[in-house]
């Protein structure tokens, strides 16, 4: 008895204290609510312009039909500037009637032009503001980024939507916030950006809104700024061998034999082995790659062991070229450390690194650099021999 008359002495209490609770006073309700899909980020009249696009519940027209709303009404657009990017975002907050909540922003755009001034500010915010993802995706553009974002893309829902989806399909560099963030402060401090464009319409009937963004080439930074745009074939290079280049066909042509040898591959991956000896820094990259031939417009059949080696031997000599050009540009004309070679001497000789850190930039840019590639063809899709050959066996 005296067990139990404890216990009811020591809950009654207790559950008194439930009756005081009032639930989820805090809470904010979803209909309070501006929900913000993507962030972009230009540089307009000497000040920071914060553009956001926000999602429309109703699926109607927004605030008086504004020009800068998207075409299906789902979303809006809704700029502000300001000295600095909190500025702006305390303006942008003063145009909607509800909280803005960042929490669900996937994609950010910087424009080149913003970035020529800088990204550590945007940085900072994007890290230190609580509701903005760190794995939120981070791209460059040519133009005004609040363009890009207004666009509809007539298969997705929204621009944001088209261009997260481009991320995941590895449609150029896949950069996060907190990818660029290493990016920048690491010891390499640079980072590569995908760079947007508008496509260009064919459809003359509809407003130029109703478009797609595109993946065009790669926005550089060094040390925190955007130094250059690089496009195909130099970008191929670059993404090589950031370990980013995916979802590519490659066009290989085999001396001696007219016609080319499309090849898709499966993946492509460049090993950095660096080296000191006799202090004398080094770096050896090793290509590796395997992948299908998905187009034969030769007279070759894949079905010869000798056209299979030749086509292969050419595929490598290709990312090979591809290689050096890529290593040209970064040693030779940017001076920048575009593809992370301080993090691989810092992690495999880092007594070496710490008394030399400060010159790496003179050393970077005399650096041997030695480049070997190793192509496999796994497959000729679902034929080995030539098709459409007038004359030929398969006719």
């Amino acid at each position: 008895m005296t067990g139990r008359l404890l216990a009811r002495i020591v809950l009654l209490p207790l559950l008194s204290c439930t009756l005081l609770l009032g639930g989820c006073w805090d809470r904010n309700e979803i209909n309070d609510l501006a929900i913000v899909l993507a962030t972009g980020v230009d540089w307009t009249d000497g000040e920071v312009e914060l553009a956001a696009q926000i999602f429309v519940p109703r699926g109607g027209a927004g605030e008086g039909g504004a020009p800068a709303e998207s075409a299906s009404g789902v979303t809006l657009i809704r700029t502000a500037q300001g000295t600095t990017i909190a500025e702006a975002l305390n303006r942008l907050q003063r145009q909607v009637s509800r909280e803005m909540f960042w929490g669900h922003c996937e994609v950010i755009v910087i424009s080149e032009e913003a970035g020529q001034q800088g990204l550590r500010e945007y940085i900072d915010f994007f890290l230190r503001y609580p509701q903005f993802r760190e794995h939120a995706y981070v791209f460059s553009s040519k133009g005004k980024a609040k363009e890009l974002l207004a666009l509809l893309d007539p298969l997705e829902r929204n621009s944001a939507e088209s261009l997260r989806e481009m991320a995941i399909l590895g449609l150029g560099a896949r950069v996060t916030v907190l990818d660029l963030a290493k990016g920048i402060k690491g010891p390499s401090e640079t980072v590569i950006l995908s760079r947007l464009l508008v496509s260009p319409s064919t459809h003359t009937e509809q407003s130029s809104i109703v478009n797609s963004p595109t993946v065009n080439g790669l926005s550089l930074y060094n040390r925190g700024y955007y130094v250059k745009t690089v496009k195909e074939p130099l970008s191929l290079g670059v993404l090589m061998l950031a370990n980013e280049l995916n979802n590519i066909i490659l066009q290989v042509e085999v001396a001696g034999i007219p016609g080319i040898f499309s090849v898709r591959p499966h993946k492509i991956e460049a090993r950095l082995k660096p080296a000191i000896r006799e202090d004398k820094w080094s770096m050896t990259i090793n290509i590796e790659t395997k992948g299908e031939v998905v187009l034969n417009t030769t007279n070759a059949s894949l079905a010869k062991q000798q056209v299979m080696a030749a086509v292969e031997q050419a595929w490598e000599e290709e990312m090979k070229l591809l290689a050096e050009q890529a290593i040209q540009l970064a040693q030779d004309e940017l001076h920048a450390d575009l593809f992370q070679f301080a993090v691989k001497f810092r992690r495999h000789y880092p007594r070496q690194w710490k008394a030399q850190e400060a010159q790496w930039d003179d050393i970077f840019s005399k650096l041997e650099v030695q480049v070997t590639a190793h192509a496999k063809i796994t497959g000729s899709g679902k034929s080995t021999t030539p098709q459409g050959i007038p004359g030929s066996e398969n006719k």
